[in-house]
């Protein structure tokens, strides 16, 4: 059954926040190239920074606060505030064009984890070693998130996708903004509230242990939702040298890594015996309740079009 005081906020908050955040995901503004001309430095200096990106990175940084905040409610003593150090400095790296090599920013990464298990785990009710390895995983899922999502704005995933609309050039044609990042978070969406709503009215059959509300007719109907969004978005936003049928592909890998991390997030909260990350969005709770499928379909999704741009080479 669907909790109708609960939709009403959900609704709620989505009608406000839908038109704010396509604005801000979509814009062609670039902040470096304003700040730049402001300060009267060369253009060019840093790579363009847009307001998606920075959106992208706020969210992740406020779900490391949760992720943060439901590790240290058994590890009250900690320093776990260096895990956003590591995720903002990663990140900032990599927006300004100065990506560290992996085996740098995850070998300080573990020398991190490492100081603050032995240094301030010493009454530790999950033990030093649990201690570390949830921080550590925890913080590397969190920093790859960011670096994805950000990335969206970049090769591989740009060249998979025209935002021009090519069928409206002509008189009066406008290049639009980045239509397909807006497609891709829009079929992350529809996909869970396809499959919440369908798997609270019709759905009968348990999908997952991890989370008893999932359905299997939930499922679907995500997965059929993810389809159909991208095969819509891709006849019109699509590079004219992939086939067809790559849109569809794609909606199916969202469907399905969509999914697989709103069951990574519940395993999370079964863990440390949450319901919500957090209630800073009315009616949906935490970031990592509503951002939870995006936080793993991005670095998926980069990485299946890093391999199939090299495939089609």
């Amino acid at each position: 059954m669907i909790n109708r005081a609960n939709l009403k906020k959900r609704l709620a908050f989505a009608g406000a926040a839908i038109p704010v955040a396509f604005v801000i995901i979509s814009s062609r503004l670039s902040i470096s190239a304003l700040a730049l001309r402001l300060l009267g430095m060369p253009a060019g200096t840093v790579p363009n920074i847009y307001p998606g990106q920075i959106l992208a990175l706020a969210i992740v940084l406020l779900g490391t606060y949760e992720y943060m905040k439901m590790l240290s409610a058994a590890n009250r003593v900690n320093a776990f505030w260096l895990g956003y150090v590591w995720i903002f400095l990663t990140s900032a790296a990599d927006l300004l064009g100065h990506t560290p090599p992996n085996t740098l920013s995850n070998g300080a990464l573990l020398v991190i984890a490492a100081f603050e298990a032995f240094f301030f785990g010493r009454d530790a009710q999950f033990g030093r070693w649990k201690r570390m390895s949830l921080f550590f995983c925890g913080t590397v899922f969190l920093g790859i998130a960011a670096s994805s999502l950000t990335d969206l704005y970049r090769a591989p995933i740009q060249s998979l996708f025209n935002n021009e609309l090519i069928f409206l050039k002509g008189p009066g044609y406008r290049s639009f903004g980045y239509l397909d990042v807006v497609a891709i978070i829009t079929a992350t969406f529809m996909c869970d509230s396809a499959a919440y709503f369908v798997g609270s009215t019709l759905g009968k059959h348990h999908f997952s242990a991890i989370s008893p509300n999932k359905t299997i007719e939930g499922s679907v109907a995500g997965l059929i939702a993810a389809t159909a969004v991208m095969s819509v978005a891709w006849i019109f936003i699509r590079n004219p040298k992939y086939p067809i049928i790559l849109g569809p592909a794609i909606g199916v890998l969202i469907g399905v890594t969509a999914q697989a991390g709103d069951l990574l997030a519940s395993l999370i909260k079964r863990y440390f015996h949450v319901k919500d990350a957090s209630h800073i969005i009315p009616g949906h709770g935490g970031i990592l309740d509503r951002f939870d499928s995006l936080f793993f379909t991005a670095p998926v999704l980069y990485l299946f079009a890093w391999l199939f741009v090299r495939w089609a080479a």
